[in-house]
């Protein structure tokens, strides 16, 4: 009788333990925010032989996030940031992230906190429109790692805030030139970028 009690003592905690649980198997989540970055460029131009380098400030709107949980430790999802690198005369510079993501939830042990490291794979791109007769586009993979706290106010709802690190990887460049000749990474154009990312927005969870 001693032992059944305890079983059933056991079984009760653990089945509270999991229902307290912020994330867990078949969680969904959904994240839409806002925030800016600090990058690195590190360019090679062939049109005057020259080595670019220097650090701007990107904004981010929006960043959207979602996520389905495979274990409650463990999920996998998506990654959507439109990108502004700036602007010039002719406009304003922007490109778009989007990758996969494997998310590990370290801290997941009540319904209001949750804390997802995560890493992620996926394509990048970018446009600048420097005049009305020269252009620059790039465009390959990226690299994410990001650590992401999640705070719930209620079971449904909540915010998060993350820290990011972008790594990109532009493999495909297209430079015109004010003459109308097209210089791409054949012709030895770079185009390195990468930089710290800070989001913050609405969460919910289902």
């Amino acid at each position: 009788m001693k032992k059944l009690f305890l079983c059933l003592s056991v079984s009760m905690l653990l089945i509270n333990s999991v229902k307290s649980q912020s994330f867990k198997f078949k969680t969904i989540t959904a994240d839409v925010g806002t925030g800016f970055g600090i990058y690195g460029i590190k360019a090679y131009s062939p049109i005057n032989h020259e080595e670019h380098d220097g650090i701007g400030i990107v904004g981010t709107l929006p960043t959207i996030n979602a996520e389905f949980g495979l274990a409650r430790f463990f999920g996998i999802g998506a990654h959507y940031r439109r990108g502004t690198y700036g602007k010039n005369s002719s406009g304003k510079i922007r490109g778009n992230d989007i990758c996969l993501m494997a998310n590990f939830h370290l801290a997941n042990k009540g319904e209001r906190f949750d804390l997802p490291i995560g890493v992620g794979y996926g394509f990048s791109n970018m446009k600048a429109q420097l005049s009305a007769t020269e252009h620059l586009y790039a465009k390959g993979g990226m690299i994410r790692v990001q650590v992401a706290p999640h705070f719930y106010f209620s079971k449904y709802v909540g915010m998060f805030v993350a820290l990011a690190y972008n790594k990109h990887l532009y493999n495909k460049l297209d430079v015109l030139d004010g003459s109308g000749r097209t210089y791409t990474e054949a012709d030895g154009a770079t185009w390195k970028m990468g930089g710290i990312e800070f989001n913050f927005g609405i969460a919910g969870k289902f």
